[in-house]
């Protein structure tokens, strides 16, 4: 893909033109979000064709990300049947769950694994709502296949950086596989519910993620890789929030109509499961907002009809501000320290955390002054790219004295 076509796809994106305009700088060091910076002695590793020939032909629907992601689907169409009033194979659930996806879940949280493991067996015994137990269970592995593709993010990169180029393209193969099959869906509905298009689409910021992340991997280059892993890492992690965000008002609406009891909690478990995935980051903004949102959506803490969706985003945009604040603190000290990639990174991180908030911006300083404070932050990205530490600086203070507001 060239990079007018990329700019095109991410037009109306605060990070469109910086990210193009730092595409010239490199470093040897990344990070990613929610993780420490791993320091690493070896530069840009150039990956070799060569290394491809005679390599047996990668299939990526018999990849343990496909194989899993095979077992969450007969697990949801199984427990789907409780919403058509059909009987549930409850032990089919837990089987197809111990046998091909607990190991795996476990392994990357046991939190999520207990969660899962406890919906299923709810709604086995009676304890749970049928499809109170189907939608825990649905978006709870939902998360799980979230911190999956991170875990591939890493080690593509890693690969990459070795020189391993069939490595690299396999672990990537099921990135773009959980995009098409699970992740891209779920955007798709988020961008009907809050009427995003064009260059605000997440799914459209998803695929021109992937495409500028193929574009480096392609070139071997790491450094490139790594900066725009955040594109379709943090759209993906938008569409997480954007979920439970949704589903607070929804509550809040169906409250307003009078529906059921049964229904207002069904979405709660949504808002729940979907929220798992971005909780441990949030914390990292602000713990109590994030620890306050956990409890709201929690079933057997908060009754359903006491959710207030106008505390649900206060809660969101304050985890969410905090993280911009901690990478626009981040990213000038991995410049002074000469670490440009893990700068441009955390920079990057910072303006996608910042598009998270977009709608709220919006509505907060009008469409004049967001606007304003996104060609700032896409200035900033520019800055640090350049290497322009004074420049940076004023950028950063612009930005955060405008989201500190909120």
């Amino acid at each position: 893909m060239k990079k007018s076509e990329l700019t095109r796809m991410l037009a109306g994106a605060v990070i469109a033109g910086a990210v193009l305009v730092g595409c010239s700088s490199t470093d040897s060091d990344a990070t990613t979000e929610e993780a420490p910076v791993e320091e690493t002695a070896e530069a840009e590793t150039e990956v070799s064709s060569e290394e491809t020939e005679g390599a047996e032909e990668f299939n990526v629907e018999e990849s343990a990300a496909a194989t899993q992601l095979q077992a969450y689907k007969a697990i949801t169409e199984e427990l789907a049947k409780a919403s058509e009033g059909q009987e549930v194979d409850w032990e089919l659930a837990s089987t197809t769950y111990t046998n091909d996806l607990q190991s795996a879940v476990n392994t990357v949280s046991g939190d999520l694994d207990q969660m899962i493991q406890a919906a299923i067996e709810g709604g086995k015994n009676g304890e749970i709502e049928g499809i109170i137990a189907k939608q825990l269970v649905d978006k709870t592995t939902q998360s799980y296949f979230y911190q999956v593709q991170k875990g591939l993010q890493k080690e593509t990169a890693t690969a990459l950086e070795e020189g391993n180029a069939d490595a690299a393209k396999e672990a990537f193969e099921q990135i773009k596989y959980l995009s098409t099959e699970l992740f891209i869906p779920t955007a798709v509905k988020r961008d009907g519910y809050y009427e995003l298009s064009g260059g605000a689409s997440l799914e459209e910021n998803i695929n021109a993620g992937l495409a500028a992340q193929e574009e480096a991997l392609n070139a071997g280059n790491t450094d490139e890789f790594k900066v725009f892993v955040q594109l379709t890492d943090k759209s993906i992690y938008r569409s997480y929030y954007l979920a439970s965000n949704s589903y607070a008002e929804k509550i809040a609406t169906a409250v307003e109509e009078g529906k059921e009891e049964l229904d207002l909690q069904n979405m709660q478990a949504e808002a729940f499961g979907f929220y798992q995935a971005i909780k441990g980051s949030l914390s990292g903004g602000d713990e109590e907002a994030a620890t306050k949102l956990d409890t709201i959506f929690a079933l057997d803490q908060t009754n359903a009809v006491d959710i207030d969706p106008e505390e649900v985003s206060s809660l969101f945009v304050k985890a969410i501000v905090g993280k911009v604040s901690g990478y626009h603190e981040k990213a000038p000290v991995s410049l002074e320290e000469g670490n440009v990639t893990d700068a441009r990174v955390q920079s990057l991180e910072g303006n996608m955390f910042l598009k998270m908030i977009e709608i709220e911006l919006v509505k907060a300083l009008g469409e004049e002054k967001a606007a304003e404070t996104f060609e700032n932050a896409e200035a900033w990205f520019k800055a640090i790219s350049e290497e322009n530490a004074e420049e940076a600086k004023t950028l950063s203070e612009a930005v955060l004295a405008v989201v500190n507001e909120l």
